[in-house]
C-alpha cells in the first residue's frame, strides 16, 4: 500500500513540474527594437531597461537588428 501511495505522489509531483515548464515556455515574447543600433552593449542595455529582457543583435538580410526576448505579461 505504501509503495502505491509513494508512486501516486511521485507522479503528481512530476506532472506538476512538467506543467510549470510548459507554461514558462509559452510565456516568452519577442520584439525587435528598431530605435537602437547594435553598438557595444546598447541592444542588451535597452532591452533590459525597457522590457526587463535579454537583447541580442541578430544578422538579417537588411543588416543587424536588436531582438529582445522577454517574459510576456498576462
Amino acid at each position: 500500500m505504501s509503495k502505491f501511495t509513494f508512486l501516486v505522489v511521485y507522479v503528481i509531483l512530476i506532472l506538476g513540474l512538467m506543467v510549470n515548464e510548459i507554461q514558462g515556455q509559452e510565456g516568452m515574447c519577442h520584439r525587435v527594437l528598431g530605435e537602437v543600433g547594435c553598438g557595444i552593449g546598447s541592444c542588451t542595455a535597452l532591452c533590459l531597461q525597457i522590457l526587463k529582457g535579454m537583447g541580442k543583435c541578430v544578422a538579417t538580410d537588411r543588416g543587424l537588428i536588436c531582438l529582445c526576448n522577454f517574459r510576456c505579461i498576462s
